[in-house]
């Protein structure tokens, strides 16, 4: 898993309206999962249109700096996962073949045992 730490700042609002202006904040994304913590408080943030938002309904407007950064690392996160899921289709599909393989030779061997026995004596 690939974390990064990062400080945002932007103006935060809290439940009843109340702006509070550059307020810094301390993050963690892991964005193959897409989890961004609060360091300060372990809360699990929601990422949405350029807002952090907290459980307790607390936001926090991102200036553009920390817009791009929070944007780019999700972008990131998209690519990982995505190279994690076509690795894993490729071994499925490795996988597959080299049973169909097996099961084309343990047939072939079968026909060969097959076409090698003597036969009876009544069909002879």
């Amino acid at each position: 898993m690939s974390y990064t730490r990062l400080t945002v700042v932007g103006d935060g609002i809290d439940p009843s309206g109340e702006t509070t202006p550059a307020v810094t904040r301390d993050i963690v994304i892991n964005a193959t999962a897409g989890i961004i913590i609060d360091l300060a408080s372990r809360d699990r943030l929601t990422y949405l249109d350029g807002r952090l938002i907290w459980p307790s309904g607390t936001r926090m407007e991102l200036d553009a700096q920390s817009r791009d950064e929070i944007e780019t690392e999700t972008r990131k996160g998209e690519i990982m996962s995505n190279m994690i899921m076509t690795g894993r289709q490729f071994f499925e599909l490795v996988q597959k073949r080299e049973a169909e393989a097996q099961a084309r030779r343990e047939a072939a061997a079968i026909a060969s045992d097959l076409a090698d026995a003597h036969l009876p004596i009544a069909a002879e």
